[in-house]
């Protein structure tokens, strides 16, 4: 569906929502989504995606930050990226132990020396907060009035997964990806995300004239038919202010705010 521009749509990713407080996590993404949506007055996309994701890792409903589920030695070790589509300038952490990873990634990409850095970053780690049940991975796109069109993706990773395990998250072209087209984010199983770099695929055809709805739906259904279903979701935005999501899971958690208007949903339900 079409928007005002600026616009941010923002996940809480795609599962079994049967299994989770749904309610609950509808309402964090329409907090998510007016935290971000406030960055336009006094920012561009990059901060509305950074404040939007940062709120997510805050809350503690979602597998990021706060949240995050724990290795198999019980530590937190969470991945995150971001892209501004328009420049290509993009920046990435893997295996940190900080609060907000997403902020990490902001710093890399604004450094610009590297785009991803692994390892412990910061002062703050989450070795004394508490993580919650496992949820899933949460992710922002966002179009600014400039026409700036960025992507960010954070995760807890996999519970008691190995130690330095990497996801898709901080992948480019996996996690998360933007250009001058489309900012696209996912979700779902790492490994299988990153054998087929669902993001990268959805500007492709993008790219090659396709509607995002379309490109989206189509990344989704090839997926599925290489690995079945309840493995991945992918939340779009293009250059002209249409958002799509598209999942092969039981439900996902999603929403959009352009300013007039505030859509969320967990399971059925069109953005």
């Amino acid at each position: 569906m079409k928007y005002k521009i600026p616009v941010i749509a923002v996940h809480g990713g795609a599962g079994d929502w049967n299994k989770r407080d749904s309610e609950k996590g509808r309402n964090e993404i329409i907090k998510a989504l007016q935290r971000g949506y406030e960055e336009f007055s006094r920012g561009s996309a990059i901060e509305a995606v950074v404040e939007a994701i940062a709120y997510m890792e805050d809350c503690g409903v979602f597998d990021a930050g706060i949240g995050s589920v724990k290795n198999s030695r019980g530590e937190v070790e969470m991945d995150a990226g971001i892209m501004h589509g328009n420049t290509l300038r993009l920046g990435a952490v893997a295996s940190v132990q900080v609060r907000n990873p997403i902020r990490e990634a902001l710093k890399v990409m604004r450094d610009g020396r590297h785009v991803l850095l692994v390892g412990k970053r910061g002062e703050e780690t989450l070795n004394s907060l508490n993580s919650t049940l496992s949820h899933d991975t949460v992710g922002a796109v966002a179009l600014d009035k400039d026409g700036n069109l960025v992507a960010g993706t954070s995760t807890g990773g996999i519970s008691g997964k190995l130690p330095g395990r990497v996801g898709d998250s901080p992948i480019p072209g996996a996690g998360y990806y933007a250009t001058q087209r489309v900012a696209v984010s996912s979700t779902g199983i790492g490994e299988i995300i990153l054998k087929v770099l669902p993001a990268k695929e959805v500007d492709i055809l993008v790219s090659l004239g396709l509607s995002v709805e379309d490109a989206v739906r189509s990344v989704v259904n090839k997926i599925t038919s290489l690995f079945g279903k309840g493995n991945v979701g992918l939340l779009a935005l293009d250059n002209r202010g249409y958002v799509t999501a598209y999942y092969n899971t039981v439900g996902m958690a999603r929403g959009v705010n352009d300013g007039s208007v505030i859509k969320a949903y967990v399971f059925e339900g069109e953005l």
